[in-house]
């Protein structure tokens, strides 16, 4: 199914923080078969060819020290973000501050309306931010974001929903709060399905069972973990809620990954490891295994969530439904991430309350 790979966006800090414990546990054969399984690609831009004659650029060593930027993007096909390879719903951007003792992570609603950087990297005319993965994979996206905030991305990750499913089953799910009970319309569950359901009509007008989420604790499985994150309809304010409750299981599955005793079991942190690694696409130069070492005190009391600032929604001739940003705020937003200053901006602005969901 298109689309499924959402419930892997909100996991990859998971993920990350799974890699720097087997690198702060000092397994290194454990943590060498982790950057192994990882497939790599070419996702960051080309740096601009140098004219005849010009002296060679000094190589920089790839960064693993903060402040850096990370960036989040989906796939189904695992095709290493090339152009083509459907539209990128979900935008994650994580900011590392110098400290490395925080995670600042920020939605950016996959309608969000920006200038999309050109083929050749100029800033181009606007357009849905999924647009500039479908044009150009996953360096037109960075070149996107990096000319709207004023930012570099250092790294970015794609990520493939291969073994999602296996990967919470193998935590044994998790479990989130629900604040109100929501009818998924457009999710029809088979007669025997274990799952809470409610009464429905599909768009022929027949009677069917659509998923439901009943108010209070739940416990989410791979499956029905996928279903919450991926519901949009029935939720009172669509893709922001959506994003919310990508957040909130990204909180739940990092607690329940500290609250195994997987370090004191090599075989279940050496399935989780693999599991994990298995469903990343990184640039070709990322070095994953002094990456998780740098991050390895992050836990999920220390992510911080935030969405980016819209102003409103708007039809556009062409492109369809759109959320423009709100440009002051944005500004604001994007200072303070470029001063490494983002807790002073969350003080002003309170970040997302991820505890619990719609």
């Amino acid at each position: 199914m298109r689309r499924r790979w959402r419930l892997v966006l909100t996991i990859v800090l998971a993920l990350l923080v799974t890699g720097s414990l087997a690198a702060f546990a000092g397994m290194r054969l454990l943590s060498r078969r982790y950057e192994g399984a990882v497939a790599r690609a070419d996702l960051l831009p080309a740096a601009p060819s140098r004219s005849a004659g010009a002296p060679a650029e000094p190589t920089e060593p790839p960064k693993v020290k903060g402040p850096m930027n990370l960036l989040l993007v989906g796939s189904d096909s695992r095709t290493k973000g090339e152009p083509g390879d459907g539209r990128s719903d979900v935008v994650i951007l994580v900011h590392i501050p110098e400290s490395t003792g925080r995670a600042y992570v920020i939605s950016i609603p996959r309608d969000t309306y920006l200038p999309i950087a050109t083929a050749g990297g100029e800033r181009g005319p606007r357009n849905k931010v999924n647009a500039a993965y479908a044009w150009g994979g996953v360096p037109r996206l960075v070149q996107t974001l990096n000319q709207f905030g004023g930012i570099t991305v250092d790294w970015p990750v794609l990520i493939d929903f291969a073994g999602i499913r296996k990967l919470t089953d193998l935590v044994g799910g998790v479990d989130v709060v629900i604040d109100k009970r929501s009818v998924d319309s457009y999710r029809f569950l088979p007669e025997n399905s274990p799952y809470p359901s409610a009464p429905c009509t599909d768009p022929q007008g027949r009677s069917r069972r659509c998923v439901a989420f009943p108010a209070g604790k739940v416990h989410l499985d791979g499956q029905l973990a996928e279903y919450y994150v991926r519901q949009r309809r029935g939720l009172p304010n669509d893709d922001f809620d959506r994003s919310k409750r990508h957040q909130q299981y990204l909180r739940a599955l990092a607690e329940k990954i500290a609250e195994q005793n997987l370090l004191t079991d090599p075989r279940g942190l050496d399935r989780l490891v693999r599991t994990a690694a298995g469903m990343l696409t990184v640039d070709r130069r990322m070095p994953v295994q002094r990456l998780a070492f740098t991050l390895r005190h992050l836990r999920a009391k220390d992510m911080t969530f935030l969405t980016l600032p819209i102003a409103e929604n708007r039809d556009v001739p062409g492109v369809g439904a759109v959320m423009v940003p709100d440009a002051e705020q944005c500004r604001e937003l994007f200072a303070a991430l470029r001063a490494d200053r983002l807790d002073e901006y969350t003080r002003v602005h309170p970040p997302n309350d991820v505890r619990h969901g719609r």
